[in-house]
C-alpha cells in the first residue's frame, strides 16, 4: 500500500513538469492498465492511477478544447471571496453553480465589477459576463499568476455587464467572517487577527504581505499545522483536566473521549479556516495519529506525512501548484527529520534533571530553527525568487510566542465574542487583548523593511549553483566512504564544479561575444531588456495603473533580478504614452546611476538625437528623430548591431515617420536592416507599410502586444504583410516573454511558453468552461 501511495504522489508532484495532459483518447487503456498492475507492481499502479486522476480531474473541471466566447453570457454563480476593491472596481470570485452537476470540483471564476452594490460572500447572482481566458503576463522571474488561478481552480475570467441577486446562502464560516471583519479592522493588528481566527486575509494589505514574505514568517498567519496542533493540544488538556477531576475512571475512557473531542475541535477549526493546502495537511496528520492510536496500531511519521501527501493530492490534484503546498509539506518534513536525528542524541536520552531536559528542549528548537530558515529560505528563493536573512532570529522570537500566548488567547476571545452575540452582544475584550499581545510582532515587521539585507534577491544561476552545493553536500553526508561508492563520489565531485567554476569566473572574468534582447510580456505596451556580460540597457518600461500597479516593478525588477543584472547602464523611453513611459519613476528610484535618453520632459536626461554609443562591444544607433516631436511619431528610434546581427526598436511611429526615417537613412547614408524588427506600434494598421518592411528586411518581427487586447493588434493585416514576404513572427500576449540569444554563429529563440518553461499549465489553452448553466 504504501508503495502504491508513493508512486501516485510522486507522479502527482512531477505534474508540475509535465508538457501537457493526457489525451482523452488514453484513459481507458490507463484504466485498465493500473488495474492490471495493481496486484503485480503496486509503485507502477501509483504512477498510472496519478495520470489519470489528473487528467480526470482536470477534465472535470474544464472542456480545454472550448473556446472562449465573445459575446456576454449568463452564468449562476456564489461569491465565495472578495479578492480586492478600490472606489470604482471589485474583484471577486464565483463558484460556478450547475444543477445537473452532483460530483466532481467545482469550477470558479475571477470577476471584475465596476461600481458594483453592497455584496456579501454567500450571496447567488445570476451573472451576465464578458468573458476571458485565465492567462496573465509570463516573465522570468515574474509572479505566475495564471498558475495560481488554476491552482484554485479558477478557470476563467470575465467583467460583470449586469448581475441579478437571485438568494443569500452564506455559510456558517462566511457568516463569522462578515460579522467579525468590520469589528476587527479598526484594531491595529485587526488583519493578523482575522487569519489566524478564520483564516480570512481580506484584511491583509499587498504592503504586509510583502512583508511578511521577506521576514519568512508569513507561514505564522497561513492556518498550518503549528495552529492546529496548539488548538488540538489545549482542548484535549482541557478535556482531561475536566474529566479527571470530575469524573475520574480508571479504563481509556476519559482518554478517548478527549482524544474524540480534540480531533472534533480541530477539525471544526480547520473548517473556520477555509481548509487550505497547509490546513488539510496538518489536519489528515492529526487526524490519523489519533486514528492510529486508538487502534493501537503504529506508524512512523514518515508514514503519516506520506499518507497526508496522498489524501491532499487525492482531494485536490492541482494543490502542487501552490507555493503554500510545497512550503507546507517541507517545513514539516525538515522538522520530522530534525526529531528524528535528535531523539538518537544522548542527551535527549539521558536528561534526567529539569535544567537538562530544557537544556535538550531548546538545543532541539535551535536545530529545527536553523534548519527550516535554511530549508525553507532555498524553496523561498525557488519560489519567490529571493531569500530573508533575518528569517531565522525572526522565527525564534515569533514562534514560541504565537504558540504559547497569541493563539490560545486568539482563539479564547473568538469563542467568547461567539458566545456574546448569541445573547444580544459583541463583547471584544480578550480579542483586544489579543491585539495587544501582537503588538511586538507588528513592531517587529515595520522595523523589517529597515533592516539590512532584509530582502536579497537570488538570481536563476545562483540558485542553480545553490542547489547543485545542496545536493552535492546531502550525497557527501549520507554516501559511505569506501572504494565501492567510487562512482558516487565522483558525481558528487561534479555538482561541486559549476561552484567552483562560477568562482574562478568571478575573479578571472571574460568577455563574451553573446548578447541577449529579451521582449517582456508587460500585456498591451512595451519593455525591452538588452543582456550582455552581465549588465543591462532598458528600452521602455510598460504601463502603470493607479497608484499601486506598475509593469516595472512586476516584471521588470523581478527579471534582471533573476537574469542576476545588477547595473543598468542606459534607460531609452521611446515617447510619453503610459504603455510605454508608466514604470519610469521606478526605474528611476531603484537605478539612480543609469542614464537616460529621451524626449519626455519630464525626466532629466539626454534627448534621443541621432548619434552611435559605443556599450559593451556593441554599436547603439540612434537613428529618429533629429528633432522633438509629440505623440507616436516622435518615438526614439534604437538600432544594436554586434557588426554582424542588428536588432530595430522603433516605438510607436506610424507612416508618417516611417517614410520620413526612409527618406532620412537615405540621405544619411546609414541603414535600416535588421535581423530582427521590433514592430512598429504593436502591429496597428497604421504602421508597418510595405516600404518599411522592405527597408527593414528582417528575418524575425516581434509584436510586443497583450493576449485578445481590445485594440486587437496586432492587425490581421499587418501579420499579412509580413508573412508575404516569409517573414517569421512572434507575439508576446501569445507566447509570454520572448528572448533572442545572438551568438557568434547564429542566433537562437527562446518564448517564455514553449522554452523556457514549457509546462501544461502555462501554455495558452481556453482553460474555462463556461457553459450557460441554464
Amino acid at each position: 500500500m504504501n508503495r502504491f501511495i508513493f508512486g501516485f504522489s510522486a507522479s502527482l508532484l512531477s505534474a508540475m513538469l509535465w508538457p501537457s495532459f493526457l489525451p482523452v483518447a488514453y484513459l481507458p487503456y490507463l484504466l485498465v492498465g493500473a488495474l492490471i498492475l495493481y496486484k503485480k507492481i503496486p509503485l507502477c499502479s501509483g504512477v498510472l492511477f496519478a495520470m489519470l486522476w489528473l487528467t480526470v480531474f482536470c477534465l472535470g473541471l474544464s472542456r480545454q478544447d472550448l473556446p472562449v466566447l465573445q459575446q456576454p453570457l449568463q452564468v449562476r454563480g456564489e461569491i465565495i471571496s472578495l479578492v480586492s476593491q478600490n472606489s470604482d472596481w471589485l474583484s471577486l470570485d464565483i463558484a460556478v453553480i450547475k444543477p445537473n452537476l452532483i460530483l466532481g470540483p467545482k469550477a470558479k471564476l475571477r470577476l471584475t465589477w465596476k461600481t458594483p452594490p453592497e455584496v456579501e460572500v454567500g450571496q447567488v447572482w445570476l451573472f451576465t459576463i464578458a468573458p476571458k481566458s485565465v492567462s496573465s503576463v509570463l516573465n522570468q522571474g515574474g509572479y505566475n499568476e495564471q498558475k495560481q488561478l488554476i491552482s484554485q481552480h479558477i478557470v476563467g475570467k470575465g467583467r460583470v455587464v449586469k448581475a441579478e441577486l437571485i438568494k443569500v446562502n452564506p455559510s456558517l464560516r462566511n457568516q463569522l467572517v462578515s460579522a467579525l471583519a468590520p469589528q476587527l479592522a479598526p484594531l491595529q493588528q485587526g488583519d493578523i487577527l482575522l487569519a489566524l481566527i478564520l483564516g480570512d486575509k481580506q484584511l491583509i494589505s499587498q504592503e504586509r504581505w510583502q512583508t511578511l514574505r521577506q521576514t519568512a514568517t508569513g507561514h505564522l498567519v497561513a492556518i498550518s499545522g503549528l495552529h492546529l496542533s496548539v488548538i488540538t493540544a489545549w482542548i484535549y488538556a482541557v478535556v482531561i483536566f475536566g474529566l479527571t477531576r470530575l469524573a475520574s475512571h480508571p479504563s481509556r475512557r476519559n482518554w478517548i473521549f478527549a482524544l474524540l473531542l480534540s480531533g472534533i475541535g480541530t477539525a471544526f477549526y480547520a473548517y473556520l479556516a477555509g481548509f487550505g493546502v497547509s490546513t488539510q495537511r496538518a489536519l489528515v496528520m492529526i487526524l490519523l495519529l489519533m486514528l492510529l492510536s486508538l487502534l493501537k496500531r503504529f506508524s512512523s511519521a514518515w508514514e503519516r506525512l506520506l499518507f497526508a501527501l496522498f489524501v491532499v493530492l487525492l482531494i485536490d490534484p492541482l494543490a502542487c501548484l501552490s507555493a503554500g503546498f510545497w512550503l507546507s509539506f517541507c517545513a514539516l518534513a525538515i522538522i520530522l527529520y530534525t526529531l528524528e536525528t535528535a531523539s538518537k542524541a544522548p542527551q535527549l536520552i539521558d536528561s534526567t534533571t529539569p535544567f537538562m531536559r530544557i537544556r535538550a528542549g531548546l538545543s532541539q528548537f535551535w536545530s529545527i530553527q536553523w534548519r527550516l530558515s535554511l530549508g525553507l529560505g532555498l524553496v523561498q528563493a525557488v519560489l519567490f525568487g529571493g531569500i530573508s536573512a533575518h528569517s531565522l532570529w525572526m522565527n525564534m522570537l515569533a514562534v514560541p510566542w504565537f504558540s504559547f500566548v497569541v493563539i490560545p488567547l486568539a482563539m479564547a476571545g473568538f469563542v467568547c465574542w461567539w458566545i456574546s452575540t448569541a445573547f444580544g452582544f459583541s463583547w471584544m475584550g480578550l480579542l483586544g487583548l489579543s491585539d495587544w499581545t501582537l503588538m511586538p510582532y507588528g513592531k517587529l515587521l515595520e522595523i523589517s523593511g529597515h533592516l539590512p539585507i532584509h530582502w536579497q534577491a537570488v538570481s536563476e544561476s545562483v540558485l542553480a549553483l545553490a542547489l547543485c552545493g545542496l545536493l552535492g553536500g546531502v550525497l557527501w553526508r549520507y554516501i559511505p566512504k569506501s572504494r565501492q561508492y567510487g562512482p558516487w563520489l565522483f558525481i558528487v565531485g561534479l555538482l561541486f564544479m559549476p561552484l567552483i567554476l562560477s568562482i574562478l569566473f568571478r575573479w578571472l572574468p571574460l568577455r563574451s561575444s553573446t548578447w541577449s534582447m529579451h521582449l517582456l510580456d508587460v500585456g498591451q505596451g512595451l519593455a525591452v531588456v538588452i543582456e550582455k556580460d552581465g549588465r543591462g540597457l532598458i528600452y521602455d518600461t510598460g504601463a502603470a495603473f493607479g497608484d499601486n500597479f506598475s509593469y516595472a516593478e512586476r516584471v521588470i525588477i523581478p527579471f534582471l533580478n533573476a537574469k542576476g543584472i545588477r547595473e543598468i547602464d542606459y534607460v531609452f523611453i521611446s515617447h510619453s504614452d503610459n504603455d510605454h513611459a508608466g514604470g519610469a519613476s521606478v526605474l528611476l528610484a531603484a537605478y539612480p546611476k543609469a542614464q537616460w535618453i529621451t524626449d519626455v520632459p519630464e525626466f532629466a536626461g539626454q534627448g534621443c538625437r541621432p548619434q552611435q554609443i559605443s556599450w559593451q562591444d556593441l554599436k547603439l544607433t540612434i537613428i529618429f528623430p533629429k528633432e522633438p516631436i509629440a505623440g507616436n511619431n516622435g518615438s526614439c528610434v534604437l538600432r544594436i548591431d554586434d557588426g554582424k546581427q542588428s536588432v530595430l526598436l522603433t516605438g510607436d511611429i506610424e507612416k508618417n515617420s516611417e517614410m520620413r526615417l526612409l527618406e532620412q537613412t537615405k540621405m544619411q547614408s546609414t541603414t535600416l536592416a535588421s535581423q530582427v524588427l521590433i514592430a512598429p506600434h504593436h502591429g496597428s494598421k497604421s504602421s508597418s507599410t510595405e516600404a518599411f518592411i522592405d527597408a527593414v528586411a528582417p528575418e524575425l518581427v516581434i509584436f510586443s502586444a497583450g493576449l485578445a487586447n481590445r485594440y486587437g493588434f496586432p492587425k490581421s493585416v499587418v501579420v499579412e504583410r509580413y508573412q508575404d514576404r516569409h517573414i517569421a513572427h512572434l507575439t508576446t500576449g501569445i507566447e509570454g516573454q520572448i528572448s533572442v540569444i545572438f551568438q557568434h554563429n547564429g542566433r537562437e529563440v527562446k518564448t517564455y511558453r514553449r522554452d523556457l518553461a514549457p509546462f501544461w499549465y502555462n501554455r495558452l489553452f481556453r482553460f474555462g468552461d463556461l457553459i450557460n448553466p441554464e
